[in-house]
């Protein structure tokens, strides 16, 4: 290239005319190159006359100067050549032009000079300063000093030099920093928020890191669209939001990944939450995710893990509750048979007048109260719209109904630019997944309920022995979530010591899995009329959530009809059952104490009276079920006329079977009711000079068949058939009349 540019320059060696007329002048005419040459020639021939004239009065000066150059240039030349090899003593020097007074090597040497020195040059100085390469044409001997000063001065003052830069440094990196503080600022702020779980403060700081992340991106696009190079600025300002926005990001996505954990184990039940803040811990969840934009929706994934959770507790609470009842029912199956001393203490524990209450815990032994205050705990803990499963079942379908209606998510927010506006409408399939969800655990409920009642009780404990299996959606569920709430009160289990199964005897209680062997009909008529109560709540609960009848869910309010009357035919059947049992020993109510009002006959008639309406009143609660709060939808039914024929046949029967044995009692005295109240000095009988003693207080049973005795059983069967025959207060027509031809007449 510079070559060919001295091509084109006038005062180069190299100049081509013809080159530059081609290509400088190619558009000019003939006559402008003409006029231009003509220029040229004045103008050099002007020049020309000015040098001659110069050079002619100094011509001399030039000479002379001219001749001193070369000498000077020769020296310089020649001066290594003669430092390495001396010229010989009768050789003459090759430049034999004498010196002139001013030039270079005429000149004396300084009288400063150290006397060493004066008239000697070293050939190694001569070396030094010879203009040829080796010695870096004559520079090479001032070099050292320069660089050696060059350092001292570097030593001296690069301190300060350098701290004056540092300074000027430090002043653009904090004029930057001020420009720019939020970018800085915001990592740390969003850093804090996290650990204060300042959730607002996240938000508002996130914000302010995408708009930063906006402005660098928008600078980039317009340079990259006006194709215009970045101003040093503009690149810091870039690289500094990069960084930041890198350490945001990394900072959101561990908080995102903490919150997705969180909200997919925030589970409650209603009697945790009294002031409704972990109830609503996942709706703030959901909103944060919402407001930092994610992939996933936050609502269907809360709801599906909240599904899950309800299924493994109702899975694991029922299996749990069944296996525990088991146990218990295999102890009093194992135990002995109460007797009929105990009996006839339980009978006489139902008070005769209106106005006292019945305490349910002297109805029946200890054991089988206890028996029947896990089963009716277990009910609760499984179907109380408070506290119970069935609460969280409803509250659930409630939730997820809000969410499909839309009216939950107005309080949401949608997020930056609206990206989480998709997120808060759930799909079609969504809500067919919800709804058959919600039908799911409905069908659990009502499948655990019909089975403990209907089918006979289980063989297989096995599940006390596996430990509580742990679900990835309930990480951290106390075991006090998962058992039942009797759990830690009521029952003990020896793992290794397992109740073998209770011996097959053909009682009648064998078949039944909720009932407690040896149990009375009083305290089974008690337990299960209250778990009626619930189980119609429950039922009318459950068919109050007009689920879409779709797939397996159309069929649930005859599904659950079918459960209410499944579940109150066993009942009856059981308490029927217990009651005939019963009724072949309540002679055990008879020990000849005479009625306050009337003297004539014994406490047998109005204790036998009050324990046939404590029944008769619990038997209606069980056929009549009366849910606890009004519902939209009822299910529950009025029972069967067999039903109700079988409950007018037991009564009838426990009638003739207590007249039958008033009539043994008043023929063989104590020894009717067993060896165990032949004994004297029994809460039965009386001494002969005790019955003296007391007069009409008591009568005397030592003597069989006397005419006392007679009279006495004619006046208590008497008064038995009246007060049969008397207007009840329950349903007309559920008991039977003293003229009914179906009550076998007893004398």
């Amino acid at each position: 290239m510079i070559a060919l540019g001295n091509r084109f320059l006038l005062s180069s060696t190299t100049f081509s005319p013809s080159l530059f007329l081609s290509q400088v002048h190619s558009t000019a005419s003939t006559d402008s190159l003409l006029s231009g040459l003509d220029f040229l020639s004045r103008s050099i021939e002007k020049k020309s006359a000015s040098l001659k004239v110069l050079v002619e009065a100094n011509f001399e000066r030039f000479v002379g100067a001219k001749a001193t150059i070369d000498r000077v240039y020769e020296e310089m030349r020649d001066v290594r050549k003669e430092a390495d090899a001396p010229a010989s003593p009768g050789r003459r020097p090759a430049h034999s032009r004498g010196a002139s007074r001013s030039s270079f090597s005429a000149r004396q040497t300084s009288a400063t000079l150290a006397p060493a020195m004066v008239g000697k040059v070293p050939g190694e100085t001569k070396k030094k300063n010879a203009l040829v390469k080796e010695s870096e044409y004559g520079v090479h001997g001032i070099k050292v000093p320069l660089t050696e000063v060059a350092v001292k001065a570097e030593e001296v003052w690069g301190p300060a030099l350098g701290g004056r830069e540092k300074e000027e440094t430090l002043k653009s990196i904090l004029n930057s920093v001020e420009k720019h503080r939020g970018l800085f600022e915001v990592g740390s702020a969003i850093h804090h928020a996290i650990r204060r779980k300042d959730h607002e403060t996240i938000v508002d700081e996130y914000t302010r890191a995408r708009k930063f992340a906006e402005d660098a991106r928008y600078i980039v696009e317009q340079a990259k669209n006006s194709q215009t190079p970045l101003l040093d600025g503009q690149i810091h300002q870039i690289i500094v939001t990069a960084r930041m926005w890198a350490d945001v990001e990394h900072q959101v996505e561990a908080f995102k990944r903490d919150a997705w954990k969180r909200l997919t184990s925030t589970h409650f039940t209603k009697h945790q939450t009294g002031s409704d803040v972990k109830s609503d811990q996942y709706m703030e969840l959901i909103s944060i995710l919402l407001e930092l934009g994610v992939e996933d929706n936050p609502i269907w994934i809360w709801l599906l893990s909240r599904y899950d959770y309800l299924k493994s507790r109702l899975t694991v609470t029922c299996d749990r509750s069944l296996c525990e009842i088991e146990i218990l029912r295999r102890r009093l199956g194992n135990a002995e048979k109460p007797s009929l001393k105990m009996l006839a203490k339980q009978l006489k524990s139902v008070p005769t007048g209106s106005s006292a209450s019945v305490e349910a815990a002297k109805l029946d032994s200890v054991k089988v109260v206890e028996f029947w205050e896990h089963v009716y705990a277990s009910m609760g803990a499984l179907l109380a719209a408070n506290g119970g499963l069935l609460g969280e079942i409803v509250e659930y379908w409630d939730i997820a109904r809000s969410f499909i209606e839309g009216r939950a998510q107005r309080s949401l927010p949608m997020g930056f630019n609206n990206q989480s506006s998709p997120h808060h409408k759930l799909s079609s399939s969504n809500i067919s997944e919800l709804e058959g969800g919600t039908a799911d655990l409905i069908n659990i409920v009502r499948e655990h309920l019909y089975s403990f009642f209907a089918d006979p009780p289980t063989e297989d404990v096995s599940l006390l022995f596996s430990p509580v299996p742990k679900t990835p959606t309930t990480p951290r569920t106390p075991m006090s979530a998962v058992l039942s709430p009797t759990m830690g009160s009521r029952f003990r289990f020896d793992p290794s010591n397992v109740p073998p199964p209770s011996p097959s005897r053909g009682e009648s209680w064998e078949k039944y899995a909720f009932w407690p062997p040896h149990s009375n009909a009083l305290s089974g008529s008690h337990y299960l009329a209250k778990m009626l109560v619930l189980i119609g709540t429950a039922a009318n609960e459950l068919a109050s959530l007009k689920l879409p009848e779709v797939g397996a869910s159309a069929r649930i309010d005859e599904n659950l009809r079918v459960l209410v009357g499944g579940v109150r035919e066993r009942c009856v059947q059981a308490v029927c059952a217990a009651w005939n049992t019963d009724a072949e020993n309540l002679k055990v109510l008879e020990d000849w104490t005479r009625d306050a009002d009337r003297k004539d006959i014994t406490n047998m008639p109005s204790r036998f009276l009050a324990v046939q309406s404590f029944l008769l009143n619990n038997l209606q609660k069980i056929m009549y079920v009366e849910a606890a709060s009004k519902t939209a939808v009822d299910v529950v039914v009025s029972p069967s006329n067999k039903l109700l024929q079988m409950v007018r046949s037991q009564f009838a029967m426990s009638l003739y079977r207590t007249l039958s044995g008033m009539v043994e009692c008043a023929q063989k005295g104590r020894g009717a009711l067993g060896r165990d109240f032949e004994i004297q000095g029994d809460d039965l009988t009386i001494h002969v000079d005790e019955a003296e003693e007391v007069g009409w207080g008591k009568v005397d049973a030592s003597k069989q068949a006397s005419y006392m005795h007679m009279y006495v059983c004619l006046s208590k069967a008497n008064q038995i058939i009246v007060n049969s025959s008397s207007p009840h207060p329950l349903e007309h027509g559920f008991l039977p009349s003293r003229n009914h031809p179906s009550t076998p007449h007893p004398l």
